[in-house]
């Protein structure tokens, strides 16, 4: 039992006439004939009542038009399904993002996808600073967008958004952005950080920007969240540092002050991942790209 003899049994079940349904399918009557006798032939009993007048279906060829119509119709839907999930129509995405970039160049990002591409579900997942790429390589992830490019060689990445840092305070310090000088101007108060002794890259891009100042930052207390620290800084316990992005945040009592330093975001994905969605996303991300 063939597809296409199905087609053919249900398109002369709706005709009731086998000339015109030939026509229909562009094949000769006689053609047609021996399609539907092989039919009945491999289920042993007849599909429908033939005269020299009239053609009509047999009870079992009315149950079998149902059921037969019905299973195409679920067949043609997986098949649809299928093709869908092999062009990135449809799917899903696991986002693997730090914290910052939740609050910059992501938002934007999946906003212009999810108009392209309705039918692809995105899940944010925000990771620690210290293992973003064992998210991906243990497949945890299937993107991510970090302060770092790849260094695994299985993985691939490509710099997408830039940004500058920002000294962070306290609504009621007295430094405004007008009288602030530099990094150097605070070397003696408090800092509210990231632990600085990782070898992470963004934390190698902190140390770096303190030590051009001549100093490491007095620590009071560290966290390697950013919504964390803003809430540190606006009670009043230390300064920070942090992606200016930050600063669309609705938390209340603090001031950004731009620094000339600027912080990338990286999108990272497996070197090995061929999936449709991913490449859809790649494709995008590239269309955003606010660097190359």
């Amino acid at each position: 039992m063939h597809l296409h003899q199905l087609r053919y049994f249900l398109r002369l079940a709706d005709k009731l006439h086998f000339w015109q349904t030939a026509e229909d399918l562009s094949i000769t009557q006689s053609a047609l004939s021996r399609h539907i006798k092989s039919l009945e032939n491999e289920l042993g009993f007849q599909l429908f009542e033939r005269n020299q007048r009239n053609v009509r279906l047999t009870a079992a060829g009315q149950l079998l038009r149902t059921e037969w119509q019905r299973l195409l119709d679920e067949l043609e839907a997986v098949h649809r399904h299928a093709r869908q999930l092999s062009t990135g129509e449809i799917g899903s995405l696991r986002i693997g993002h730090s914290g910052s970039a939740a609050y910059a160049w992501l938002p934007r990002l999946l906003a212009s996808f999810a108009t392209r591409h309705p039918l692809v579900q995105t899940e944010l997942i925000e990771t620690m600073a210290f293992d973003p790429e064992q998210r991906l390589l243990t497949y945890q992830v299937d993107v991510g967008f970090w302060r770092a490019p790849a260094r695994n060689a299985a993985l691939c990445s490509t710099a997408v958004f830039s940004e500058p840092l920002a000294l962070v305070l306290p609504d009621s310090h007295p430094i405004r952005a007008e009288t602030f000088g530099s990094l150097a101007d605070v070397r003696d108060e408090p800092f509210v950080l990231p632990s600085l002794t990782t070898d992470v890259p963004y934390i190698q891009e902190l140390r770096h920007l303190f030590e051009q100042y001549g100093y490491q930052p007095r620590l009071t207390i560290t966290s390697d969240f950013g919504a964390t620290i803003l809430n540190l800084v606006a009670a009043g316990l230390g300064l920070s540092v942090l992606p200016m992005s930050y600063a669309s945040s609705p938390l209340r009592g603090l001031r950004f002050i731009e620094l000339p330093h600027a912080s990338p975001v990286f999108m990272v994905w497996r070197r090995n991942d061929t999936s449709a969605v991913l490449q859809r996303l790649l494709a995008e991300a590239n269309q955003l790209n606010t660097i190359s």
